[in-house]
C-alpha cells in the first residue's frame, strides 16, 4: 500500500539534534519542566539574591568611622538623663563663671561642677578629677532661675541643643 502526499518523516523535519550537550543532561525533559529543574532555579535565584544583599550591606559597612566626628545625639541624651536625674536630688544650684559652667551641691555634701574642657563636657566632684559627659562641644553656657537651670550646648557642627532642668529644692541667687 502506497499512500500518495506528505510522508510523515518530511512533515516533522528539523535541524535541530536530538543529542545537544546541556548543562544538566540529566534532567533534561523532552517533555517539559521538571520538578528538580524547578528547584534548581529557585535554589540559583536564592543564591543571586542573597548574594546580592550581602555585597550591599558589606559596602556599607565598610565607611564604620564616617561618623565618629559627629556630635553623638544618644551621649547627648544619655547626659541630659543623667543631670536631670542629679539636679532633681540636688540640694543646692547655681551658675558659676559667668554662666560658663553649673554648680551644684548633692545630698552627701559633695560639689559638683558641670564645666567645659577642651572640647567636652566634664563633671567635677570636689575639685578631684573629671568624668566626661560629652564629646564634641564647641562651647556650652548655663542660665539658673528661680527653681530651672538651662543647658545650651553647641557642638563642632554649631548645633545648638538646650535642655531645661527643673531643681525642686531651689536655685543659689547670683552672688
Amino acid at each position: 500500500m502506497k499512500s500518495s502526499g506528505v510522508n510523515r518523516r518530511d512533515a516533522y523535519l528539523t535541524n535541530c539534534k536530538n543529542n545537544r550537550p546541556y548543562a544538566l543532561a540529566l534532567l533534561n525533559d523532552e517533555y517539559g519542566f521538571t520538578l528538580v529543574q524547578a528547584l534548581w532555579q529557585i535554589q540559583l535565584y536564592l543564591f543571586l539574591t542573597f548574594g546580592c544583599i550581602m555585597l550591599f550591606s558589606f559596602a556599607e559597612k565598610a565607611r564604620p568611622f564616617e561618623d565618629i566626628n559627629q556630635f553623638s545625639h544618644m551621649e547627648w541624651k544619655q547626659t541630659v538623663q543623667q543631670l536631670d536625674d542629679e539636679l532633681n536630688r540636688a540640694v543646692a544650684v547655681r551658675m558659676v563663671n559667668k554662666g560658663g559652667a553649673l554648680e551644684f551641691i548633692t545630698e552627701q555634701g559633695q560639689v559638683v561642677i558641670i564645666e567645659q574642657y577642651k572640647d567636652m563636657l566634664r563633671k567635677r566632684i570636689d575639685q578631684a578629677g573629671h568624668l566626661p559627659l560629652l564629646q564634641k562641644v564647641k562651647r556650652i553656657r548655663v542660665r539658673t532661675d528661680q527653681q530651672t537651670a538651662m543647658l545650651q550646648v553647641i557642638d563642632l557642627s554649631g548645633t545648638l541643643h538646650e535642655a531645661v532642668f527643673f531643681t525642686y529644692k531651689g536655685v543659689i541667687p547670683k552672688p
